[in-house]
């Protein structure tokens, strides 16, 4: 072989020594991995998942059915984890009949954010169909991120109440908005589940709370305003305490009459040192029990 063939079959090889073949087991393996839409797979927990898969993991939208405790997520994917906008749902009743559905009402306390759904199954000692008719309550509505609650979301609870705000590895966090049973409503920071930073809480009463919370309690600079008496405190909350502080009556609202009775003048001779110096108290013993530590908020 002369000189210049031998350069071309080295020229050659060089070209196409990038290419490489893919093993036919490889081949097969990736030709048998789900992807796009794909009719309801079983799992072997008994879970179903009807909805969008990308390299054998379920990404996309899908619904997945828990075989255990008969909740369903219906919603977006991501790596085989909830992330995204979603939904989650668990059930209220769960009754076996003979073709007779139950009232779609549902049962007395059931939210208008329940839904009804009917499930048909093989008995096989029986050999005859049964139909179940399951009654979900929704339960979470919202931004979701590797499978926990992670963004704006409303949670509905089983009391009745709920809450509606910014969520953080499955807890409150940031800032939203709570609408307890009783009619109260907190509208405010939120840490590790806890009311937490500034906020406003109205009771049912219309009295209200407009300041600073730590750890579910009022604590910190705050004011308290009595609808029913025309009156508010202004000053140092610690544990959910009024510490010290000034109480003014406010003038009457419209169509109300001037109190008969106000609140006396104040005689001291430095009220305003009096009381700062009152307040410097409570903050030095804030600091003093390391209360606002982060050991303390991350309890």
């Amino acid at each position: 072989m002369d000189k210049e063939s031998n350069n071309h079959t080295i020229t050659t090889i060089a070209r196409h020594a990038y290419i490489t073949k893919t093993p036919l087991w490889e081949q097969r393996d990736m030709l048998s991995r789900k992807n796009g839409s794909h009719a309801t797979v079983f799992m072997v927990n008994g879970d179903r998942y009807l909805g969008e898969w990308f390299g054998n993991k379920k990404q996309g939208n899908g619904t997945y059915f828990y075989n255990d405790t008969g909740s369903i997520y219906e919603g977006e994917w991501k790596n085989d984890m909830r992330q995204g906008f979603g939904t989650f749902a668990t059930p209220i009743v769960l009754a076996s009949t003979s073709g007779k559905l139950p009232d779609s009402s549902g049962p007395r306390g059931v939210s208008p954010t329940s839904s009804l759904i009917h499930n048909k199954s093989i008995d096989e000692k029986k050999s005859g169909l049964i139909e179940e008719a399951l009654i979900l309550r929704k339960v979470y509505a919202g931004e979701w991120k590797n499978d926990k609650r992670e963004g704006r979301g409303t949670y509905f609870y089983q009391d009745g109440s709920w809450y509606e705000g910014m969520w953080m590895r499955d807890e409150k966090e940031d800032w939203g908005r709570m609408n307890y049973i009783d009619g109260a409503v907190y509208d405010g920071e939120w840490h590790c589940e806890m009311r937490h930073g500034q906020g406003i809480l109205l009771l049912p009463s219309g009295d209200r709370y407009e300041g600073m919370w730590f750890n579910d309690l009022k604590e910190g600079p705050g004011k308290f305003i009595y609808k029913a008496k025309r009156q508010m405190y202004e000053g140092e909350w610690s544990k959910g305490l009024p510490k010290c502080g000034t109480l003014v009556d406010l003038p009457p609202l419209p169509g109300q009459l001037p109190k008969k009775y106000a609140i006396p003048e104040i005689k001291l001779a430095d009220p305003v040192d009096v009381l700062e110096k009152q307040r410097q108290e409570i903050r030095n013993e804030r600091i003093k029990t390391n209360i606002f530590s982060s050991q303390q908020i991350n309890k």
